[in-house]
């Protein structure tokens, strides 16, 4: 229960707080006009609750990696909680039912697609290769 809340809050952190700062803006923007030492006051208030904001995020992310550590070495997915068996092995952890994948610190790897890929075929044209 608790990795995923904490999966969830950590895959839209960025987002949120993206759009935390553009209404800020938007509120300073207003407040330029209306009242300008509102605005003032807000872009000093952003410039510091930055630091914090990247902090939280921060910590969110290492206790997502807490919450997953025991799962990857019980052999079981974080994600969708089937169990692996064999297949299970590092340095990336990929499950075989949801294709979610885990590095060993239980950090969701993001990177590319380590499988092998067959070659297209050089006559893979529209027209057939002619």
């Amino acid at each position: 229960m608790v990795q995923r809340v904490l999966a969830a809050v950590r895959s839209r952190y960025g987002i949120t707080v993206f759009f935390l700062y553009l209404a800020a803006f938007g509120v300073a923007f207003v407040g330029t006009f209306t009242l300008p030492l509102l605005a003032i006051g807000m872009v000093l208030a952003a410039i510091f609750m930055l630091v914090p904001a990247v902090l939280l995020g921060d910590l969110v992310g290492a206790m997502s990696r807490a919450a997953n550590r025991p799962y990857i070495r019980r052999g079981t997915c974080p994600t969708c909680r089937a169990d692996q068996g064999a297949a299970w092995e590092g340095p990336v952890y990929r499950c075989a039912f949801c294709a979610s994948a885990f590095e060993e610190d239980g950090d969701p790897h993001d990177g590319p697609d380590m499988a092998v890929r067959e070659a297209a075929p050089a006559t893979a044209g529209p027209n057939g290769g002619r």
